[in-house]
Order: C-alpha cells, then structure tokens, then sequence
C-alpha cells in the first residue's frame, strides 16, 4: 500500500518537472490562442437581445360574456395553460413569420444571397435562431428577439407581439362569418314562412274568423240564449248558426296556424339573439393577449461576451498545449526505443 502512494507521488513529481520543462511551448501556445480569441471575439457581430412579455386572455365568447348571464369564465381574465399553448402556436405560424421578414426585408437584412438555391431555408434558420418564444414558469409568454441592430429587435418583438391579435381575429372572423351567413339565412327563411302563415291568417280573418275559441262560446251562446228567451229573430239566429258553421269550417286550420305561428315566432326570436351574437363575434376586434412589458431598444449588447470567450478559449488552449507536448514527448520516446 505504502509503495503504491509513494509510486503516485513520484508520477506526479516527473509530471510536473515535465511540464515545467515545456513551460516555455506550454507558454507561448496559451498566449497564441489567448490573443487569438480577442482578436475573434472582436470579429463576431454583436447581437442586441429586446423582449416582449405578455399573458393570453381567456378564451370566454365575448358575445356570450357581454350578452348573456350565464357565460362561464370572465373575458378579462389571464388565460390558463391551454389558451398559452394555443398562442405558442399562432406565434410559430407563417402568416407572423411571412410578414416580419416581410417588413424588415430580413433577406437583405441578414445578408442572404436570394439567388442561392437554399436561401429561403437560410433565411428561416437564421430567423429560427434570432426569435423565440417561450412559456415562462408563471404561464406568461416571452418573445424573444437577437439582431445586429438594437432598434430592429426591439421593433421585431413588439410588431411580433402586435401581430398576435391580427392573425387571431383573422381565424375568428372567418369562423364567425359562417356561423353569421347560416344564422341570417335561417333567420330570413324563417321570417319568409311566419309571414306567409300570416298572409293566411290574415285571409281567414276575412272570413270572419277572428278568435276561434271566443267567437264559438259567443255564437252559441247567443243561439242558444235567442231560441230560450225569443229575443233573437229566427233570421238572426240563421245568421248566427252559418258564423258557427263557417267557424266549423276554418276554426280548425285557424287555430292551428296561430299555434303554430306563436311557436315559429319564439325559435324566431332565439334565432334573433344568436344572430345577434353572431354578429358580435364577426364584429369584434378584441386584444387576445396583455402585454406585461414591451420592447425596448438594448443599450448594451447581449452576445458576444468577449471576457467569456477569451478565458473559456485560454483554457482551452492551455489543455490541449500540455496534450500536444506530451503527445510530442512520447512519440519521440517511442521512435528512441525503435
């Protein structure tokens, strides 16, 4: 056991002399990749980060919020877990990415050739890698933006932000103008057969049936009372008794259009308030998100941290020069041997 502590301490010893004899390679190598990274720390374009920080709205109606008593949830709540995926989502589409390269000309910007064969994959990589949205731990979102220039990153991120609401009503108000055109043409053909059913009652009343259930009780109360007490010539209680006749004869299709008219006129009016709602809907040009903090153009650079680069890169070149002079030391053991 004793040997084998004093044989490590012996190793440790000649490594150490070894590397004290290389100093002088060991040295000049470190300082060659040492001034070697402050020269390309310099030569990296610096980036400028600026953020955006915003919460998801409740996904609540708003017809149905402002409309009704009975929606459930509070429109001008934060959204939950579900309604910040959902805009992780529309943050990725390409309707948002499209018009930000669009309006930056991110083409030129990033300085990609368009007549390459794979610029357009170029320029969405360097995108990808420019902008990023996130869910932080407290279900907020943060937009992320890295450019060149501090005054376009800032502007990308809240244009990225403003756009949110845009592509959302977009889908909303595609969806809504269905639902609009099927509640409308139920509504007019609706109408259209209330106001023919009408039109016959309106004919029926013509024909002297105006209250089928109260005309009948008075007719033939009145016949009756005539023949009891002889008030009624016997011509008048003809007359009466052809009333009751043409009573028989139409009170039935009467009191059927009246019911059935007073039915159609409720599920008209529920139509009315959906149409309503509908047009709400289509209408509405609501914010879908509130935003916590804007973008402001960085006063300092985010990347490259030189400091960083320059001690991550001497260490590393101080490793690999204690590699390379063993490395060297050994072959030439090895060919002393041979």
């Amino acid at each position: 056991m004793n040997n084998d502590i004093n044989n490590l301490k012996n190793d440790s010893i000649n490594i150490l002399v070894f590397l004290y004899k290389q100093k002088i390679p060991i040295i000049l190598i470190t300082v060659l990749g040492a001034i070697t990274s402050v020269v390309a720390s310099y030569m990296i374009t610096p980036m400028y980060k600026s953020t955006v920080v915003l919460y998801p709205v409740s996904s609540v109606s708003v017809s149905k919020s402002l409309l009704t008593n009975n929606a459930k949830g509070n429109m001008m709540a934060f959204g939950e877990e579900e309604e910040t995926e959902q805009l992780l989502q529309i943050l990725e589409s390409d309707e948002i990415t499209s018009a930000i390269i669009k309006k930056y000309n991110l083409m030129e910007h990033y300085d990609i050739d368009s007549s390459s064969k794979f610029s357009k994959t170029s320029l969405y990589k360097t995108y990808s890698g420019n902008v990023s949205a996130r869910k932080t731990p407290f279900q907020s979102i943060e937009i992320k933006v890295m450019d060149k220039d501090p005054i376009v990153a800032a502007g990308m991120a809240n244009d990225i932000s403003g756009l949110i609401d845009t592509v959302i009503n977009k889908i909303k108000k595609k969806r809504a103008l269905k639902a609009l055109m099927i509640v409308e043409w139920e509504y007019e053909k609706l109408s259209k057969q209330i106001s023919r059913l009408s039109d016959s009652l309106t004919a029926l009343n013509a024909l002297g049936v105006l209250n089928y259930r109260t005309q009948v009780e008075a007719y033939s109360k009145g016949i009756s009372d005539g023949i009891a007490t002889g008030k009624i010539s016997k011509s008048g209680i003809a007359l009466l008794e052809s009333k009751l006749d043409n009573l028989k004869r139409y009170g039935h299709a009467y009191s059927e259009m009246s019911s059935f008219i007073e039915l159609e006129q409720k599920q008209l009016s529920k139509l009315k308030a959906k149409w309503v709602e509908a047009g709400v809907e289509y209408a509405q040009n609501m914010p879908h998100k509130f935003v916590i903090n804007k973008a402001r153009p960085a006063e300092k650079k985010s990347y490259p941290v030189r400091w960083l680069i320059v001690v991550l890169s001497t260490i590393s070149t101080f490793a690999f020069s204690i590699f390379l002079v063993t490395a060297l030391d050994t072959i030439k053991k090895i060919k002393v041997k041979l």
